[in-house]
């Protein structure tokens, strides 16, 4: 039997993932420069997180002379899916209503960024409702 691809994002897979969408190709060493500043890390931490999300299908390598070229095998969107979609799953049973009414009484949204929701939501009632007639 196949076994089914976890399409689950450690915090540190996350961090490391969000670098080579970034710069949508790059090396083990690389990845450490990018980080040398705001996050150190240990070469073969990255070797072995790299290896890792190689062998989770969120990235492919080719070599290239002595090093290993890395590249996504998802977007930054197809996981942000994924992954919101588990949180409603998880959170709100299943709910986008749940999810969405938590998000706006949060108190951490702008006036600006609820007026963005609220077009967003418009465009999408508007193109549905255009289609539906």
């Amino acid at each position: 039997m196949a076994r089914k691809r976890n399409m689950k994002l450690t915090a540190l897979e996350s961090v490391i993932m969000d670098c080579v969408w970034e710069m949508s190709e790059a090396t083990v060493r690389q990845v450490q420069e990018h980080f040398k500043h705001t996050k150190p890390m240990a070469y073969n931490t990255v070797l072995t997180m790299m290896g890792i999300l190689r062998d989770k299908g969120f990235l492919r390598s080719t070599r290239q002379g002595r090093a290993d070229v890395y590249q996504p095998c998802v977007t930054r969107e197809q996981m942000a899916r994924t992954s919101l979609r588990e949180v409603r799953e998880r959170f709100f049973a299943g709910s986008a209503r749940g999810l969405v009414s938590e998000l706006l009484e949060s108190g951490r949204l702008s006036v600006d960024e609820i007026r963005a929701i609220r077009r967003e939501v418009d465009r999408k009632l508007r193109s549905q409702t255009g289609s539906d007639g």
